[in-house]
């Protein structure tokens, strides 16, 4: 199936192919800007967002006051350099012109692709396949630290392909080691954990290339070169993160305590079946207006698993059943890249019916699988157009690309006509927040349903001067102040939920589009 792919040594006559993702991806910034008028937030992008501006204040890696990110610090190092460039205000780079530059992972990924699949028409395909991949186009258009942690896990990737055929030009091979190492450590500086994984992914191929070479002699690539320069992909990274963790970085060693905390929590699922947890897939229904529409949304991603898993049992069946060779060595370090990351998918499963790290370890970890999933895929779907040489087909799969690009599009944008975690605000509701925050001391305050003001609140810097807190909960006896838009009534309707406001509620504040109501006191003491 795969002994016909063009032989790493041979390029097609197509340089300019990488140009239709790069448009793609251009439009889909704007798109991501633009539907919003530049106001939207999240959870992450908030966070990061404070982060860097205590980084930028203090000028110091290691702010001694203020909120300080663990696992690492390229996001806020990049973001302080930008800010300092062009003084431009953390908000505005975080909600209009990070949005933009998701486009520049298109490069890297194309070039990592053409590495894999040995040809150009494949490396288009397998990026815009990966940019129609909900799950990684979200992480990427945010602007959280993901957007440059996935950039720098494409990169390594490229240079440690790249660097597998370049053994007989020492020069370009030194070279492409160095930087190899070089893209390690910015991967490690940006996320300690999602550089962890992509460590255990080498290590997970490092022992099963090593375990199938000794088993099926004449499957597996007999010169050894493989396992030998994984083994020192692997032996210098945790080198890396050891510098970083207890050195240059030492918030990062708080990353171990959450290893640890995954062991412990796996251990008592198994050893204890009435602990309770909270599975990432268990709130998809409430998420989303149908459960039919969230995976019609997400088509794209369920399409590139079970095709990848159909190809990839199908390989190993011929390599290992029949005693067929991979074509060539990428193809070989694709296959076992493939299984270490597939493993670790497994894994997280498990860690997350643990209830550890909020329930989400399978949605970090699935876009580091879905890079080198949608590789096994071009690599025999281009194939298999070119067998066929119908235009029909190739028309064909053009419009499904279109129609996965739409959907993947509206799911990563959280298109509110179908999503009922909103995250756009309007620019009223935000006034109607300082006010409150200026008028209340020390206040419980109801603000919509969820956390999508107060995240906005943070990314706009509004501060909290007066020590409020708001809370979504709608039962809370201490609760006195309830703060309500139109668009906070339009989720009302949409959730089915009734406004937690009493109907005796005494109108504070009242701009048109929103509202502040107070309970009216019942004794002397209460406000």
């Amino acid at each position: 199936m795969l002994n016909r792919t063009h032989p790493p040594g041979r390029r097609e006559q197509s340089p300019w192919l990488w140009l239709g993702p790069l448009l793609y991806m251009l439009v889909v910034g704007l798109y991501f800007t633009a539907r919003f008028m530049g106001r939207w937030s999240e959870t992450d992008s908030a966070a990061l967002g404070n982060i860097v501006r205590v980084f930028v204040q203090a000028g110091r890696l290691v702010p001694a006051q203020g909120d300080v990110y663990s696992n690492g610090y390229t996001f806020q190092a990049i973001s302080a350099f930008i800010v300092a460039c062009t003084g431009v205000e953390v908000a505005t780079l975080q909600q209009i012109i990070y949005p933009l530059t998701a486009a520049l992972l298109v490069l890297p990924a194309w070039m990592m692709y053409r590495e894999f699949t040995g040809g150009a028409p494949a490396a288009a395909l397998a990026t815009l396949l990966l940019f129609t991949q909900p799950e990684f186009l979200f992480v990427v258009l945010r602007s959280s630290h993901e957007k440059f942690t996935r950039l720098l896990m494409i990169v390594c990737l490229y240079f440690l392909a790249r660097s597998f055929k370049l053994r007989d030009r020492p020069g370009h091979f030194a070279a492409h080691v160095a930087l190899f190492y070089c893209a390690a450590f910015a991967l490690i500086a940006s996320n300690n954990l999602l550089a962890h994984s992509f460590i255990f992914a080498v290590a997970l191929a490092l022992v099963l290339g090593w375990l199938l070479q000794g088993r099926f002699a004449r499957v597996a690539f007999n010169d050894s070169h493989t396992q030998r320069r994984l083994a020192y992909v692997l032996i210098i990274s945790l080198g890396l993160v050891y510098i970083l963790t207890f050195y240059i970085y030492p918030p990062a060693q708080g990353s171990l305590f959450v290893l640890r905390t995954i062991w412990d929590r796996i251990a008592v699922l198994f050893l204890d079946m009435q602990s309770s947890s909270t599975l990432a897939y268990q709130q998809v229904e409430s998420g989303w207006v149908s459960l039919p529409v969230y995976f019609l949304l997400s088509f794209a991603d369920w399409a590139v698993l079970a095709a990848s898993f159909v190809i990839w049992l199908r390989l190993s069946w011929r390599w290992f059943a029949r005693g067929a060779r991979p074509a060539n060595q990428t193809i070989w370090l694709v296959w076992l890249f493939y299984t270490a990351f597939a493993i670790q998918g497994a894994i997280s499963i498990v860690a997350d019916a643990s209830g550890v790290l909020g329930s989400n370890l399978q949605h970090r970890l699935f876009p580091s699988f879905a890079i080198v999933a949608i590789a096994l895929v071009s690599i025999v779907f281009v194939e298999w157009l070119r067998r066929q040489r119908s235009r029909t087909l190739v028309s064909l799969a053009a419009a499904g690309m279109f129609c996965l690009a739409i959907l993947s599009v509206l799911k990563a944008t959280n298109e509110p006509l179908l999503s009922n975690t909103w995250t756009f605000y309007h620019s009223d509701e935000l006034i109607a927040f300082e006010w409150s925050d200026q008028h209340m001391q020390n206040a419980l305050i109801w603000a919509d349903y969820n956390e999508r003001l107060t995240t906005a609140a943070v990314m706009q810097d509004l501060g909290n001067a007066n020590h409020n807190k708001y809370v979504p909960q709608l039962a809370n006896d201490e609760l006195r102040t309830y703060l309500v838009s139109d668009i906070i009534r339009l989720r009302s309707v949409r959730l089915g939920i009734p406004l937690p406001v009493p109907y005796d509620g005494m109108q504070i504040y009242d701009s048109g589009a929103s509202q502040v109501y107070h309970k009216r006191p019942q004794t002397p003491y209460q406000r």
